[in-house]
């Protein structure tokens, strides 16, 4: 609700707040097939990230560590064996996090999930939807989302964000990490 009040996500129809859904506005989505190739929709989606991370809003907080461990127990109580490097990556990807975690990157309402289809609209008009994954997080961790689903330069990222290119290579492995949980799952 906080979103689309501020117009990050589509205008509100009706809200559930009992059986919490809600109805939005249909979008025409008419994004280009490649937006990471136009610079306008790239600084756009980059304003609707940082609009969402100033939304002061009480919501739940992600606990990284307690995800990725949920992923851990679908794939362990699955009949198929994990793949042996996500086995090899296990510990080192929890040193990673502690240290991106504790390195005092910014806090804020992160979507978790900027990936190219939950943009809609057009050039001129982009709104975020697929508010799922939403939580109190690490900001970091969208726009390590955002570069790898958009195939965007650590240089557009620096540009864009200030981050430290560092950590920013250090939350796209935790973001590769978790994607590669995540097929390990669904397969």
């Amino acid at each position: 609700r906080a979103a689309s009040q501020q117009g990050i996500a589509p205008p509100l129809v009706f809200v559930d707040t009992r059986n919490r859904y809600l109805v939005s506005t249909y979008i025409d989505n008419g994004l280009p097939q490649h937006p990471q190739t136009n610079p306008a929709v790239i600084d756009h989606a980059f304003k609707l990230l940082e609009g969402c991370h100033q939304l002061n809003i009480n919501a739940s907080q992600i606990d990284y560590f307690n995800h990725i461990e949920h992923y851990w127990q679908l794939i362990e109580a699955s009949n198929h064996p994990p793949e042996p490097s996500l086995v090899e990556q296990r510990q080192p990807m929890q040193q990673v996090l502690e240290s991106l975690i504790h390195s005092n990157t910014p806090t804020g309402l992160c979507h978790h999930d900027p990936v190219i289809q939950n943009f809609v609209g057009s050039p001129e008009r982009l709104y975020l939807i697929d508010w799922e994954y939403a939580a109190i997080g690490l900001q970091i961790m969208d726009y390590a989302a955002l570069a790898t689903e958009w195939e965007i330069d650590d240089a557009t990222m620096r540009r864009q964000t200030g981050i430290d290119p560092g950590l920013l290579t250090d939350a796209k492995a935790i973001y590769a990490y978790l994607n590669a949980l995540w097929q390990e799952i669904v397969v």
